[in-house]
């Protein structure tokens, strides 16, 4: 090993109950450290970690989080880094700005490309170029309309007056005192940022960007040698720019963390026309981090007091005819002195005033009747212990890098507290010898004696018209101050730094730096195993399922085997038979089904009881349409549970599917909840653009995805509601024929994954489900597709235009959809998937004449097979007809050919696509999924994916030019494609009027005039 990676003494390493090793290296001459959690799994994460502080709201670490990726001191180029991460088999990086920290990640399939790209990200954190034309495109400038832009501004925009977001700041700036860093907004205000310079962020990227402030996290199966000899060009770079003054340690050297004095009540207004629902938050000290036994205390009993219907706060203020609230739910920051929070959704506004009160009330009346339920709390902490288990099988990566950025904030050197922070079990234990007294202390300690912050967030229609007025008189009145000469000078500025950013990269560093091969990747092995005789496959598996057939099981089922610790079952049940006007019943079905009365073979159990079974028998359920990968016709049941669970699993699912009985009491409960949760549903811009173009281009009349829209859902609930008083019967009817055309048992299909050997009856557990069936043997419906379920407007695109204004936001969103292929195997699928990745990159070309030029926040183009669409968005856009008038004049370019792609572009762009298709099955339960949703939904070979990359790494030039001109031009078209557009109604005239000038016709509307 070289002196440079000898520089590298292993601090501590770290065994954990369930799996994980975590091993510290620390540089004895830099100061740098790396941190590997080794994760058997295809990808290797990297997080790389600084701890940031900020005492304003300039919001210096997150534009500096921004301006990193513009180049570094060996790579002074915009977007090296991203174009290379391409060609690392990944899809470019990220990063993300929290109060405490700032990371970098980048994701690779692999560790060749990872190690190879790993000096040159370290490069780029420590040694960025910051330079004055970066900060002006990235941050924030004023165009020569005398508008304020910049992708960091407009991100800002985009949610600086959201109610979340002006909620939570005015929380901290009351729980943490002035001088506090937890008090500031990192991501910077806009007030902020229109005075910000690029030399104040400078001065920061060299008070905290040092090698002794970063961690390099890696999770992953990666050789810990490679890693430190990959670091020896950086370990010889920073120790050649000499020494550095002493590290005041961020927040550990800085903290002042006194407690409250007192209860404190205020309301925080926020932008919204629609004026009946509001969000309370409450909020109080919690313990220092490191105290890890009270944390898990405070976990488990926030968990009890909120975890299903049948817990305590969600019996008194949600489960009830007219609800208060439709969730409450706890959060515990992981800070230096964590903050407790609850907060309380969509709350009537009339029902606000009297809602802390009730609260109190509540815990006063646990302590006072020492009212815990044991047995319940027994239940939690076994399930808590399970989650730990699942969350390492599901989420691993995330899961030890949260653990080692908070060990590296917060923890002591010497690496003593991760050694305490990863025994779940040991905690777990403690808490399972609780008495009640002790339960009853813990919410005492917390929550009762100590004072708190109560917030009602509440919209207004006056506040948002406000809020436009204001900023429409403060661009007038900037234009008007700024003088047309002065606004020239800004564009030329503008177009000036634009130019100085796009300095072409050298193609030689792209060329040298050569893609792994496809081999490199370790790809999770999935046996399939199928019941019946007609598609059997040849293996172990399928013997071992062969061996169970002591009765016939009339039932397709696919067992998917994979090493892990749980079984899931899923059904998957096609809509297709249910009546058309039963479809918007569909919300109300889904929400409902797991809370209902159980008949049990005559027995009746109650829907308190059915919650308490289900959460002793599994570790998790749910209910939904499709899976993700799209096929919304279809209604998905899921049970997860320990192997030895797994009769128990499928009797659940029995009892959910046919033995649920509709209460009037229960369902007008859950109505109640669903219409009180669509208020803040309208205030998200992208989602309402996804649910108008869903709106208008499905038939709600066959799709079950389309009729559930959160659009038409208000008032067909409110008739529902109105029905449940006035004629229960008529809508109980409803559902049971609803249920009994969908539990057909032609409609279902069966999955099964997990270790299928550990399972003593894979097949014959079935059996019970099977004496419902009328016939011997299935006549499987056909797999609906959203492509079948299409109005004609949606089958032909070109006739849908709409630009719809919404209060709630301040920027815009689009959304337009052309005609796709329609087949899986469609040839022209690997050339789409390569030609968009291509455009929408990081780095790719959208990316730089869009974002680069602060135009939108993001903007992404999708293929979606099963629709038979291709769809473009544009995300958090101040103008979205400006970034959209700029992507048609890119496609129009290329496919004139005026524009040239690069042979290494394609290379990259190949390269993130294999990625993607890696990381869909990049765990045990995604490599399952993928394998049913290939060979059952899709109906193509088990290695389609497999195929998928050998296309991909085939295609040609010539291949790209073909789908640009037969889709993507299509996609800019007048007459070829639907446009959605939702904007601010300061905005939405003009938007319109860009569009109509361009020959598109749209028609300007609001969420209301949207109808089933």
């Amino acid at each position: 090993m070289s002196t440079a990676a000898s520089n590298y003494k292993k601090i501590c390493q770290v065994p954990t109950d369930y799996g994980i090793t975590f091993t510290k290296y620390k540089s004895s001459e830099t100061g740098l450290t790396v941190a590997i959690a080794d994760i058997e799994a295809p990808l290797v994460n990297g997080y790389f970690a600084l701890a940031t502080e900020s005492f304003d709201d300039f919001g210096c670490p997150h534009t500096l989080e921004h301006l990193v990726f513009l180049g570094s001191e060996q790579f002074p180029y915009k977007g090296v880094l991203d174009s290379l991460a391409n060609r690392a088999i990944a899809q470019g990086t990220n990063a993300w700005t929290d109060v405490d920290h700032t990371c970098y990640t980048i994701t690779t399939a692999g560790s060749e490309g990872f190690l190879k790209l790993l000096p040159i990200y370290v490069d780029h954190i420590l040694y960025p170029t910051l330079t004055e034309s970066g900060y002006h495109t990235e941050v924030h400038h004023i165009n020569g309309k005398g508008e304020d832009a910049g992708v960091v501004y407009s991100e800002m925009q985009g949610c600086q007056n959201s109610g979340d977001d002006r909620i939570h700041l005015r929380m901290r700036r009351i729980m943490f005192p002035e001088g506090n860093g937890y008090r500031s907004e990192t991501g910077g205000l806009m007030e902020c940022l229109r005075e910000l310079a690029v030399e104040k962020i400078r001065t920061y990227h060299r008070d905290y960007y040092r090698p002794d402030n970063l961690c390099l996290i890696i999770t992953g199966t990666v050789d810990h040698d490679r890693v430190l000899k990959a670091l020896v060009p950086v370990e010889e770079n920073i120790i050649s720019k000499g020494p550095l003054p002493p590290l005041q340690r961020p927040w550990i050297e800085t903290g002042n963390f006194p407690n409250l004095e007192k209860n404190i009540e205020e309301t925080v207004l926020f932008p919204d026309e629609d004026e009946s629902m509001g969000t309370i938050l409450f909020s109080w000290n919690g313990p220092m981090c490191h105290d890890y036994l009270q944390l898990k205390a405070l976990e488990v009993l926030n968990m009890y007091l909120t975890d299903s219907p049948v817990s305590v706060l969600q019996k008194e203020f949600v489960e009830i005819e007219d609800p208060l609230c439709t969730d409450v739910d706890f959060h515990a920051t992981d800070h230096l002195k964590t903050t407790i929070m609850l907060t309380a959704s969509n709350v009537p506004l009339e029902e606000m005033e009297g809602f802390p009160a009730h609260l109190v009330a509540t815990f006063k009346r646990l302590v006072d009747q020492e009212d815990v339920d044991m047995d319940r709390m027994k239940t939690i902490i076994e399930k808590e212990m399970l989650k730990v288990l699942d969350g390492i099988e599901t989420d691993a990566h995330d899961t030890a890098a949260a653990i080692c950025i908070s060990d590296f904030l917060y923890g002591k050197l010497d690496g003593s507290d991760l050694k305490e922070c990863v025994q779940d079990q040991k905690y777990l234990g403690i808490l399972g010898g609780y008495q009640k007294s002790d339960w009853l202390d813990v919410l005492k300690k917390w929550y009762l004696d100590p004072p708190h912050v109560t917030l009602f967030g509440k919209p207004s229609a006056q506040f948002a018209e406000q809020l436009a007025g204001e900023e429409k008189k403060r661009v007038e009145k900037q234009r008007t101050d700024l003088g047309e000469a002065k606004l020239e000078e800004l564009q030329k500025k503008l177009d000036d730094a634009m130019a100085a950013n796009d300095v072409p990269l050298p193609n030689d560093i792209l060329e040298n730096f050569t893609i792994p091969p496809v081999s490199s990747i370790n790809f999770i092995n999935v046996l399939t195993a199928r019941n019946g005789s007609e598609t059997q496959m040849s293996n172990e598996i399928q013997e071992y399922v062969n061996k169970d057939a002591s009765t016939g099981i009339p039932l397709f089922i696919q067992f998917d085997h994979v090493h892990s610790r749980f079984v899931k079952v899923s059904a998957h049940i096609s809509a297709s038979s249910v009546p058309s006007h039963l479809l918007p019943y569909t919300s109300l079905l889904l929400k409902a089904i797991f809370s209902l009365p159980v008949d049990r073979d005559g027995e009746s159990i109650s829907f308190e009881d059915v919650v308490t079974g289900l959460s002793e028998d599994t570790v998790e359920y749910e209910a939904g349409l499709g899976t993700t990968s799209g096929f919304r016709e279809l209604l998905v049941f899921t049970f997860k549970m320990e192997a030895s669970k797994y009769e128990k699993g499928i009797q659940w699912l029995q009892d959910i599917l046919w033995n649920t009985q509709f209460t009037a009491e229960r369902l007008k409960i859950v109505a109640f909840q669903i219409l009180n949760d669509i208020p803040q549903a309208k205030r998200d811009g992208h989602n309402m653009a996804n649910a108008a173009m869903r709106a208008l281009q499905y038939d709600a009349s066959k799709s079950a995805n389309a009729a559930r829209n959160v659009l038409f859902q208000t008032n067909f609930l409110q008739e529902v509601v109105q029905k449940l008083d006035s004629d229960p019967d008529s809508v109980i009817s409803d559902l049971e024929t609803y249920r009994t055309a969908l539990c057909h048992p032609d409609n279902i299909r069966i999955h099964v994954t997990g270790n299928i050997l550990k399972l003593k009856a894979p097949r014959t557990s079935f059996a019970s489900i099977c004496s419902r069936m009328s016939h011997p043997q299935q006549n499987l419906a056909p797999v609906t597709l959203s492509q079948h379920v299409l109005n004609p407007s949606g089958l032909e695109p070109g006739k849908i235009g709409a630009v719809v204004s919404l209060p709630s936001i301040e920027n815009s969103f689009s959304l337009q959809t052309v005609k796709g292929p329609s087949s899986f195997e469609d040839p022209d699928v690997p050339a789409l998937l390569v030609m968009a990745e291509l455009l929408d990159t990081m780095e790719g070309i959208f990316w730089k004449f869009i974002r680069g030029q602060g135009l939108a926040y993001s903007c992404f183009l999708s293929t979606d097979v099963e629709e038979a669409h291709i769809s473009f968005t544009i995300y958090q856009s101040p103008d979205a007809f400006k970034a959209f008038a700029q992507a048609k004049h890119v496609i129009d370019q290329l496919a004139n050919n005026e524009m040239e792609i690069e042979t290494s572009a394609v290379d990259g762009a190949k390269s993130a696509v294999i990625y993607s298709l890696v990381a869909r099955e990049n765990t045990m339960d995604r490599a399952a999924l993928q394998s049913f949703v290939n060979q059952v939904l899709k109906q193509v070979p088990a290695s389609y994916n497999r195929q998928l990359l050998s296309a991909i790494q085939a295609i040609t030039l010539k291949d790209l030019q073909h789908v640009l001109n037969k889709y993507f031009v299509a996609m800019f078209t007048p007459g070829k494609c639907n446009i959605v557009v939702v904007s601010s109604p300061g905005k939405a005239d003009e938007i319109k009027d860009g569009f109509v000038s361009l020959g598109f016709k749209l028609e300007s509307m609001t969420l209301n005039d949207f109808s089933i």
